[in-house]
């Protein structure tokens, strides 16, 4: 066996040694657009995917967009909204998702967003059983193409 041989192999022996150390990322939860994850815990049965708030001036209506997943045996009621602000309730049923979009789903619009758009707005969760969870959410307005006709 020439010495290249030999050495290519060893090389590629050690790239795949590593390769198997290296952590799968795509085992991780992670928000997989513009909006933020929401977990009550790592066990619970309910929870928040990809939500974000669209409005396009502080103080206006704001439309709340995302999915809420109930994978329990029993109905999850969620109240949600701007901390210390408007709130809305959405019940979500056992083994479902409830998109929250206007066109497919549920349309959630709060009113007077404390905050301009390219901001956080800290929102709070609250479903029986679990408690309350606290998140910052993304405010978008609508110049990006996909969430122009989300503007309320």
């Amino acid at each position: 066996m020439s010495r290249t041989v030999t050495r290519a192999a060893g090389a590629l022996l050690a790239v795949a040694a590593l390769t198997a150390c290296s952590p799968v990322l795509t085992d991780e939860p992670y928000a997989s657009s513009d909006g933020v994850q929401l977990r009550w815990g790592e066990n619970a049965s309910v929870k928040g995917e990809n939500i974000l708030v669209i409005a396009d001036a502080v103080g206006g209506d704001a439309r709340v967009v995302g999915g809420l997943t109930n994978n329990g045996t029993e109905d999850a009621q969620i109240t949600f909204g701007f901390t210390d602000g408007d709130t809305t309730r959405v019940t979500v049923p056992a083994g479902e998702t409830v998109l929250l979009d206007p066109t497919n789903g549920e349309d959630v619009v709060l009113a007077d967003v404390p905050v301009q758009p390219g901001a956080v707005v800290d929102m709070t969760f609250d479903t029986p059983g679990l408690g309350t969870q606290s998140i910052a959410v993304p405010v978008l307005d609508g110049t990006l193409a996909e969430y122009a006709d989300l503007v309320p």
